[in-house]
């Protein structure tokens, strides 16, 4: 009888940690799932500021020539500046679009998207350090140019001439300041992109650790 009773409490205990199992594995399926929705959401806007990056391209390009036409800019100047636009898209997409694809997250477990994320962090910053040794180089020969064609208009006392030289002069200086507010902006944009990096990293780490 007593024998029958331990069976029985043994066969019970099998049964309520069978139960456990489950529960602990459906657990760690959902918080799975959770982490890499996580992922998608907060990845989400990187990929649509890629893609108007993008979009911006033909903007860029036509207000560049409209600045070549007004400020004589050489063409090598005008096509450095478009190249370096479309370089830096191109490289925006690759580092923050094509490293990570987000349709493909739930497929692949977290330590190797865990690996993307960390190396996507690096690549960023690399990306970041030498476009910016590209740019304000760039930027300051356009000044140099523009400059040396504002240098050629005489001021005189004659409205139309004035006019010119003031828009002219203007236009300069508008320009030292877009591109000091650009600089900005993308400062402020590479650190939270990096920012979202670092939360989504520390999100695995603590979710694999509690494993």
């Amino acid at each position: 009888m007593e024998e029958n009773n331990t069976m029985m409490e043994l066969e019970q205990m099998r049964e309520q940690m069978q139960v456990l199992r489950n529960k602990l594995e459906t657990q760690e399926i959902v918080n799975d799932k959770l982490v890499k929705n996580s992922i998608k959401s907060k990845m989400s806007w990187m990929k649509k500021l890629i893609y108007f990056e993008f979009l911006m391209i033909p903007f860029v390009a036509l207000m560049g020539y409209g600045l070549k036409e007004v400020f004589n800019l050489s063409w090598f100047c005008y096509a450095s500046i478009v190249v370096l636009c479309v370089i830096d898209a191109v490289c925006d997409y690759r580092i923050n679009v094509a490293s990570l694809d987000l349709e493909k997250v739930e497929k692949h477990n977290l330590s190797d998207t865990l690996q993307k994320l960390v190396a996507m962090k690096q690549m960023r910053a690399k990306a970041f350090f030498i476009m910016m040794l590209l740019s304000i180089p760039l930027f300051v020969w356009a000044s140099i140019e523009m400059w040396q064609y504002i240098s050629t208009i005489t001021f005189r006392d004659d409205l139309p001439t004035n006019m010119v030289y003031a828009g002219a002069y203007g236009g300069l200086v508008g320009g030292i300041i877009g591109f000091l507010v650009g600089i900005y902006i993308s400062i402020r944009i590479y650190r939270k992109m990096q920012t979202t990096n670092d939360e989504l990293i520390a999100q695995i780490e603590e979710f694999t650790n509690n494993d």
